[in-house]
């Protein structure tokens, strides 16, 4: 026992060591994830009543600051919006960019962010880049990649293309449901019949 009295002794103070960072650590991801609740707060405050450049700083100290939280990715959304209503073109799709291919967004979320900046590609006339994000996709939001990808094949004179993608974009939708008369226009618009 005396032999191995030092082990013993090492062996304890290790795992204490490892217990006291472990419970370390935690606390202070829960002090983070906090702290990033309340500027992602302010966030949401600055923009519902208007202070732009406040909820600029919010979000980008939440993108900088507090970037391995859920915020940082919720803020980016933010940002590229902000960045759209100033005609950042350029940023806002940077942002959206880095959301459609990780950041830490929620696998849930990123369809959203990949919709949004093929829309924006879409207005800035980058329809390749649309078949491009959008090809293969196939999430919860199939109606509106469908349709996307067919206003991508409309822009780059690909009617046939289009109209099979806004057929399955129909497919997808119940039978009663009005948005299927919106891409029924968008079909006639392109010389296909009901």
């Amino acid at each position: 026992m005396q032999r191995n009295r030092k082990t013993a002794i090492y062996l304890a103070v290790a795992v204490l060591v490892v217990f006291l960072a472990f419970f370390g650590y935690k606390k202070y991801q829960q002090h983070l994830m906090q702290r990033a609740a309340v500027v992602y707060s302010e966030l949401g405050s600055s923009m519902a009543s208007g202070a732009s450049s406040e909820a600029r700083a919010s979000a980008e100290t939440l993108v900088h600051r507090y970037g391995s939280t859920p915020y940082a990715s919720l803020a980016r959304f933010f940002l590229a919006r902000m960045d759209m209503e100033d005609h950042k073109t350029a940023a806002a799709q940077s942002q959206l960019s880095s959301l459609a291919h990780g950041a830490g967004l929620p696998e849930g979320m990123r369809p959203i962010a990949r919709i949004a900046l093929a829309q924006l590609d879409l207005e800035e006339g980058k329809a390749g880049e649309v078949l491009t994000l959008l090809h293969g996709q196939n999430t919860a939001y199939a109606t509106l990649e469908w349709e996307l990808l067919g206003d991508a094949e409309v822009a780059l004179r690909q009617p046939e293309e289009a109209r099979n993608d806004y057929k399955r974009a129909q497919a997808v939708l119940p039978a009663a449901d009005p948005y299927r008369a919106y891409l029924q226009l968008k079909l006639a618009n392109i010389g296909v019949g009901p």
